[in-house]
Formats: structure tokens, C-alpha cells, sequence
């Protein structure tokens, strides 16, 4: 609907702009669930291999992803349990802020809590 004062352009205008900032929020808040998946797949990939491998071995290739990612973890973070009846069990938390600009920022938190199942004989 257009007026003679252009108040259909100034609309247009403004939903031009809101779709601009949203997409500018999606495009920064996608990379720390991006993260997240990627760890979580590799934890799950740690756990198959979890009869195989030492813990050492597998702690040391998750550091070796965290520190690909970029992420705020320690080795010290990282809870791994190996039980009596051959499970697995790896839990591990980090958060990470995204600064969307003019001073605005948000904390995302994550946490992975991954169990494998006990072995069969």
C-alpha cells in the first residue's frame, strides 16, 4: 500500500534492514553450534574406539580437535571414567561468547555428557 508520503518505501526499507540483521545474528551465532557438533561427533568417535585405545590416546585426540576448534578447554576440564564394567564415560563443559558488535554479546553455554555401552564378551 503506498501513501503519497512514501510510507510503503520507508516499510520496505525497514523490513530490508531487519532482514539484514537477522541474517548478521545467525551468521555469528552459527559457529559455536558448529562446535559443538563437531565435538560431540568426536567424542562419540572416541567412545567407539574407547576398548581399542588408551586413555591418554583418546584424551589426547580430543585435545587435539578442541585445540583445532579453537575452544576454551582444558585438559584438566575433560572428566573421563572408565568403569568396572567396561563403559566409558567422557563429560566436559565450555562456554563461548559472541559479540554481535555495539557492545552486544552473548554467553552461549555447552556441555557433553557421553556414555558408551559396556562390552560385550
Amino acid at each position: 500500500m503506498l501513501n503519497n508520503r512514501g510510507g510503503g518505501k520507508a516499510a520496505t526499507l525497514l523490513y530490508i534492514l531487519i532482514g539484514i540483521v537477522a541474517i548478521y545474528a545467525v551468521i555469528k551465532t552459527v559457529p559455536p553450534y558448529m562446535h559443538y557438533y563437531a565435538l560431540d561427533d568426536e567424542v562419540s568417535q572416541q567412545l567407539s574406539l574407547a576398548t581399542i585405545d588408551s586413555d591418554n590416546v583418546i584424551i589426547g585426540d580430543l585435545m587435539k580437535k578442541i585445540d583445532d576448534l579453537g575452544l576454551p578447554i582444558k585438559r584438566s576440564d575433560i572428566s573421563f571414567i572408565r568403569n568396572s564394567d567396561g563403559s566409558v564415560e567422557i563429560k566436559f563443559s565450555w562456554s563461548e561468547e559472541v559479540d554481535y558488535g555495539y557492545g552486544i554479546k552473548r554467553e552461549f553455554p555447552f556441555s557433553i555428557d557421553s556414555m558408551n555401552s559396556k562390552i560385550q564378551r
